[in-house]
């Protein structure tokens, strides 16, 4: 191994790299030749090749057509409110971060890339732990939040001032920049400059796509509607119609924080959003950090390319999923555990007590994280505290002949499992408190549950489980997961497999490839398969990918490996640009925007918000819980939720889905809406055909019962005029369907056959 921490094998034998070059090529020729699976209508890879000069001049001076909204760069002032509340969020994470890290002193030199990403991960941990705790107490105070974050970035910097390097043994850590020269250009100032050039045009699209608003019907139905409600009630608390606001939501409170501090619910939202973006380049740098530190500074480089230019990396981060959290504190804690490692390795043969101390402080650390990313979303379990909690255990595990091999393991999982609980632990708690179950609404059968059920958690675990485990469906999602996938680079499985051609580290190599065997196990076995519950793999895929771009330094390999590169940066960024990434009008201007998306993903919402009820009145939304943009008091459940609609027209709420419920009188219904200052009903028929063909959906709503209550002079007539689609643009499973459960919901009009998608009634008088 040469001085630039390079492999070894320089010069490996001829065919060895013919076959590389093969391999590699083959699999690009095999991963450009699928279509998009969720590409509507149905895209070609090799389509975006044969448009990608038009697209990335698109991208350079976008064309607008006479009916397009205003856009451009004159319009980019309109964002730098959102991009400083988001800067100040982030820095004082850093800040308080770097504060705590001082106190705490794990075994990493302060001057190190390894340090800041630590710190941002402290830092954020802590932010949305505090809004979480003040948000509980009906806290939400601006002022406080304000002062909370200008304090921190104050006393880290009296603390930079006064402080001398003494935070911990630098060891193998390395600066934060690190100019060794790399294999592949014979300059390193050209090499670095190349990968920074080839990254900024990743990170500008991400950064102004998370300025926008969402279309995601998650996003819209928890991950800002659940920030948003508890904004409006000025307290973080149990939503009974809204489960998913019951999950951990780390992430969340970061959101939430951002509406307190931009007084704004809406506007509060896209801080929050470009708040989240920032866990892609943080998880990059923790990629960049572990590459160098494991392999070379020129993989570092790479596995740092490759993962900002994957669109899956950019998908996640515009749209605001937990994801990128998740994502994020796996790789933080992988790094962090990795380093623990090393240093218990290198000190064993000098264990003195204030060693395993330093040590059980950065197994602390990690178990924090891994806590982190259980409390961006369940499944972090699966992904981060259960395999890494047992990499601390058989990482430090003494040998066979000693008799105490396991008291060592012991101690140190004991400070994994502490951070950890640490971190999920107050969720839990609020869990426990709410609803008696600690991971509601998992678990039923074992802690049971406020406000559930035995048949509301058959319908969940039916929902959120996988309906089969054949081996046709694992080498199928196989297949998906490596190659078929729409927003995945060849750059990932292309050149992760070659990291095994390293003669060095082939151990920590065969490691990481078992973390990644795993993360795609779990994702198959346990949860309901879909695409982004296992982009979690990605940065640790990227790190080997890192690796295996430069497994040896003949020019046949480094000009092919090259090659492959740039052609798959130019088509990743080509492709990102476009609508099968997600909405990217980058530089509209935001009000337009607003009412862009609303259209896009709820046209009967932004019909309600040009009816303004007057003050106190309500709107009861009978399918759709995807209600974020409404600017008007509303009443709802998701559909795993009990059926409000239905206890408010029913006797006696029953649990029992095979009972027919005894139903109030006309005058009774009406009253109980009066009760409730209900104005308006709003019905969304086609999401409850789409939940009665996937998820169910309750037998109680039809159109008939809505016919009965219009008779009996309940309900007034329909309100909006647009809820029409065509019968035949429906598939034969739900033209079926809506002829077997509401043929009511068929309309004749000049002829031709029509879907009545929606319908909004008014309340009559009393």
């Amino acid at each position: 191994m040469n001085s630039e921490g390079q492999n070894e094998d320089c010069h490996p034998k001829m065919h060895v790299v013919v076959l590389a070059v093969l391999w590699l090529a083959g699999f690009f020729l095999f991963f450009y030749s699928f279509q998009l699976p969720n590409s509507n209508p149905s895209t070609q890879r090799v389509e975006i090749w044969q448009n990608i000069h038009f697209l990335l001049l698109e991208l350079v001076d976008p064309v607008l057509t006479e009916n397009s909204p205003p856009s451009g760069w004159v319009y980019f002032p309109q964002r730098l409110s959102i991009l400083l509340t988001a800067g100040f969020i982030l820095l004082g994470a850093w800040s308080w971060g770097h504060f705590i890290l001082h106190r705490f002193r794990p075994p990493v030199g302060r001057r190190t890339l390894e340090r800041h990403v630590f710190a941002f991960g402290v830092g954020l941990t802590a932010l949305s732990l505090l809004t979480l705790s003040c948000g509980l107490a009906g806290f939400l105070s601006r002022a406080f939040f304000g002062g909370v974050l200008v304090f921190g970035c104050f006393a880290e910097f009296l603390s930079y001032l006064q402080r001398k390097d003494v935070d911990g043994p630098r060891g193998a850590d390395q600066p934060v920049f690190n100019w060794s020269p790399p294999r592949f250009i014979s300059t390193d100032t050209v090499f670095r400059s190349a990968c920074l050039v080839a990254v900024v045009p990743f990170l500008l699209c991400m950064l102004l796509g998370a300025m926008l608003p969402s279309i995601d019907f998650d996003v819209k139905e928890y991950h800002l509607q659940g920030p948003k409600e508890f904004f409006q009630q000025g307290e973080v608390g149990f939503l009974p119609h809204n489960v998913y606001t019951s999950f951990p939501f780390l992430t969340e409170m970061l959101v939430l924080l951002s509406m307190v501090l931009k007084n704004d619910w809406y506007s509060g939202a896209l801080v929050g959003k470009v708040v989240l973006m920032a866990f892609a380049p943080l998880t990059a740098l923790a990629v960049f950090a572990a590459a160098r530190r494991w392999f070379s500074p020129t993989a570092a480089w790479l596995a740092l390319l490759i993962h900002l230019s994957t669109p899956w990396t950019y998908r996640i981060s515009v749209i605001a999923y937990a994801e990128g959290g998740l994502t994020f504190f796996l790789m933080a804690s992988l790094l962090a555990v990795g380093i623990g490692i090393e240093r218990f390795k290198s000190d064993s043969d000098e264990q003195g007590g204030s060693q395993t101390k330093l040590v059980g402080r950065q197994f602390m650390l990690a178990g924090l994280f891994a806590g982190s990313a259980m409390a961006c979303k369940y499944p972090g379990v699966l992904s981060v505290v259960i395999p890494l909690g047992a990499a601390v255990v058989f990482g430090t595990l003494g040998p066979k002949t000693c008799e105490n091999r396991w008291s060592v393991p012991r101690r140190f999982a004991a400070c994994f499992v502490f951070g950890t609980l640490f971190a999920i632990g107050p969720w839990l708690l609020k869990n426990l408190t709410e609803t008696g179950n600690p991971v509601y609404p998992l678990l039923y059968s074992v802690f049971g549950g406020e406000d559930w059920s035995p048949e509301m958690n058959e319908k969940w675990k039916a929902g959120h489980s996988p309906d089969q485990h054949s081996l046709a469906d694992l080498g199928t999602k196989f297949i998906d997961v490596t190659t078929k996938s729409d927003w995945l680079s060849p750059l990932l499985f292309g050149f992760a497999p070659l990291a095994f051609l390293w003669k060095k580290d082939r151990a920590r190599i065969r490691w990481l490839w078992l973390l990644v065997g795993y993360l795609f196990l779990t994702w198959w076995v346990f949860t309901h398969r879909i695409d982004r519950f296992w982009v979690p793999l990605i940065p640790v895929v990227s790190l080997l990918a890192g690796a295996g771009a430069c497994w040896c330094s003949h020019k046949f390999w480094e000009r092919s490996a090259g090659v492959a590169i740039v052609a798959a940066c130019l088509f990743n960024l080509a492709f990102i640009t476009t609508g099968l990434c997600g909405y990217n009008a980058y530089l509209i201007e935001l009000k337009a925007a607003r009412l862009e998306t609303a259209e896009i993903t709820s046209p009967e919402v932004v019909f309600l918000n040009t009816l303004r009820l007057e003050t106190g009145w309500k709107v009861l939304s009978v399918g759709d819980a995807e209600l974020f943009d409404a600017e008007f008091p509303v009443v709802y459940n998701t559909v795993f939720d009990r059926s409000i609609f239905q206890d408010w027209y029913t006797v006696v709420r029953s649990n029992r889905t095979d009972v027919t419920p005894k139903l109030k009188s006309a005058k009774e219904f009406h009253q109980k809406l009066a009760e409730e200052n209900v104005r308006l009903i709003y019905v969304n028929w086609s999401e409850i055909l789409r939940y009665r063909l996937t998820y169910g959906y309750t037998d109680f709503v039809t159109p008939k019962r809505f016919r009965t209550l219009q008779e009996g002079a309940v309900l007034g007539n329909n309100l909006f005029p647009s809820g029409l689609r065509e019968f035949d643009s429906l598939n034969d499973q739900e033209q079926r369907q809506v002829g077997t459960w509401a043929p009511e919901l068929i309309r004749t009009i000049n002829g031709k056959k029509y879907f009545v998608t929606a319908e909004i009634f008014p309340v009559g008088p009393l």
